[in-house]
């Protein structure tokens, strides 16, 4: 008995020391794979700083302390460092946000998360244009919508959405996300799109703050930088109005008629023909009705002319 509760001591005893080995283990592996995310996220901001034609200022984001909308964050960075109000905010993998108010060593911002934020987005291929916008999705998750948008234009989903440079804002081609969905059409002239951000809330550690184009660059936008290749579409203001025939004298909208080209004759329209009495009637060639002659001023009546007509045809 001495010998059985020294045994099953010591297997107790060995069980508690693996639990503890085993908690550690975990531990440290936790902090390796935060260390190695943080790792390929500075590695591939690396890889940014050299392809981005714009100037920018590395930071880190930094919880902001007291009452503040959502998505706001401290960056410590200030007026020393260049930054300005309005510049946009990006990560590797696409917009974050921008900068709201500057102060002397450190920065207000915000991300797409904020209900403030808006972003003139269009697709890749050029042919939808819209507003971006925070909503939740239909699980509850962080999404944005894209509002504003024609009917006559329908992304496929998995498209990627990139701001359009309207409103002097954020930078053209800038990447933002890709469709996921069609939240409801909102009205008769719009639709309304899901989008599901490329940079997600919990990757907003360590960004880039944009500034001025660098001298010498001649870059239109900064899809390049990301590896897209942006089709040019038609301007988001542009309008089809097709041109109205001329209208005749009787009111009615009248058939365009085509240029005749040069050495050929124009091709007179046929002349309707009548039919009086079972005989077909050709209608005169003469355009103007026969002006009645004067005589010194008196004008002449014309005279009837006798009736021709048979008289098996009266």
């Amino acid at each position: 008995m001495q010998r059985g509760s020294v045994d099953r001591e010591g297997r107790f005893a060995d069980a508690s020391t693996i639990r503890a080995e085993r908690d550690s283990l975990a531990a440290f592996l936790v902090g390796q794979a935060n260390l190695a995310a943080e790792n390929r996220s500075l590695r591939a901001l690396l890889g940014m700083r050299e392809r981005l034609p714009n100037s920018f200022v590395a930071a880190e984001a930094l919880p902001f302390e007291g009452a503040a909308a959502p998505g706001t964050f401290l960056l410590p960075v200030g007026t020393e460092e260049g930054i300005r109000a309005g510049s946009a905010i990006v990560t590797a993998q696409g917009l974050v946000g921008m900068v709201k108010e500057v102060h002397p060593g450190y920065s207000v911002a915000f991300n797409w998360t904020n209900p403030d934020f808006r972003a003139s987005a269009v697709s890749e291929d050029g042919e939808t244009y819209g507003i971006l916008e925070p909503r939740a999705g239909r699980r509850g998750e962080q999404l944005l919508a894209l509002t504003s948008t024609a009917l006559h234009t329908v992304p496929d989903s998995g498209t990627t959405i990139v701001t359009s440079g309207s409103g002097a804002t954020y930078p053209r081609g800038i990447p933002i996300g890709t469709v996921v969905g069609t939240e409801s059409e909102a009205s008769s002239w719009q639709r309304i799109y899901l989008i599901r951000p490329f940079v997600s809330p919990a990757e907003m550690n360590h960004l880039l703050v944009l500034g001025e184009p660098k001298a010498g660059t001649t870059d239109r936008d900064l899809a390049a930088a990301w590896g897209i290749r942006l089709r040019e579409g038609p301007a988001p203001d542009s309008v089809l109005v097709p041109t109205a025939p001329p209208a005749t004298a009787s009111g009615s909208m009248a058939p365009p008629a085509a240029a005749p080209s040069a050495g050929t004759a124009r091709p007179q329209p046929a002349r309707p023909t009548q039919r009086l009495l079972g005989r077909e009637v050709q209608p005169s060639t003469q355009t103007t009705p026969p002006q009645r002659p004067r005589v010194l001023g008196t004008e002449v009546q014309p005279q009837p002319r006798p009736d021709t007509t048979p008289e098996r045809d009266r």
